[in-house]
């Protein structure tokens, strides 16, 4: 089967070791890490890709087009909903967000919500691409409040868009399957002296990420929004549903 992904760089190691060992023939499509910190921004480059990747379709030979969109990405904030495909269907994980696919599944991650109450998550993907809570990168944040506001706002700053720390009371690191990695490992350990957080060690799992890239995509994990339809937020643990698209879910697609 020949596939297009859309992947967020926190998974860059997981789902290249995956595609390249894949009998699938597999490209892939990479976003920045952060995106769904502002949703509409998420949506909009999803969307972009998606109807790149349709038009870029259009015109390979038949025997070498794409035959699905799939999306490494959960809800993450509502980002993928109201995303839409004209040709291709777009296969969407069932969960929340990324911190399923690297725990293994959506059910894991409730589990383990519910047993650790106030947890921070921490992977070598969040600490490689994103701004992870750190002594080291407050202090860099804290820099730059001060060469742009000076130093007489940088700790008024600094208390405002920080106070959301109150809430953690736990740090988890989710260990890879992909081999030891102590120096990530330390660095969140680190992080939970720093923050006076209970350090929890969690085992990942690769097998939602493979199911991901090799399928099969079965009802329960994944979502299958046809061609024609576009993706509706579902207010129980299936996180959306598939819905025909009217003509105005066509009025910013470039296609």
């Amino acid at each position: 089967m020949r596939i297009a992904m859309i992947g967020c760089m926190v998974m860059n190691r997981e789902i290249s070791l995956l595609t390249a060992k894949s009998e699938n023939i597999i490209r892939v499509w990479w976003l920045r890490q952060g995106l769904h910190d502002t949703p509409d921004v998420l949506r909009a480059q999803l969307q972009k890709t998606i109807d790149e990747i349709e038009q870029e379709n259009q015109a390979l030979r038949e025997s070498q087009r794409f035959q699905a969109i799939v999306l490494a990405y959960g809800l993450c904030s509502n980002g993928v909903i109201g995303l839409r495909s004209r040709s291709l269907p777009i296969i969407v994980p069932r969960c929340d967000d990324c911190i399923s696919l690297f725990l293994g599944s959506a059910e894991r991650y409730r589990m383990l919500f519910r047993e650790m109450q106030g947890v921070y998550w921490y992977n070598r993907g969040w600490i490689e691409q994103s701004f992870t809570p750190s002594r080291e990168n407050y202090e860099i944040q804290r820099q730059e409040y001060v060469r742009d506001y000076g130093e007489e706002n940088a700790d008024y700053l600094m208390e405002c868009t920080n106070s959301w720390m109150t809430n953690y009371k736990c740090c988890a690191y989710i260990s890879s399957p992909l081999g030891d990695e102590p120096e990530m490992e330390a660095y969140a350990k680190q992080a939970s002296e720093d923050f006076g957080w209970e350090f929890r060690r969690v085992p990942g799992s690769m097998m939602y990420l493979e199911t991901l890239v090799n399928g099969p995509w079965n009802d329960n994990q994944f979502l299958i929004c046809l061609p024609e339809s576009r993706i509706e937020a579902d207010y129980t643990d299936k996180k959306f549903r598939c819905v025909a698209c009217g003509v105005d879910d066509w009025s910013a697609s470039t296609i």
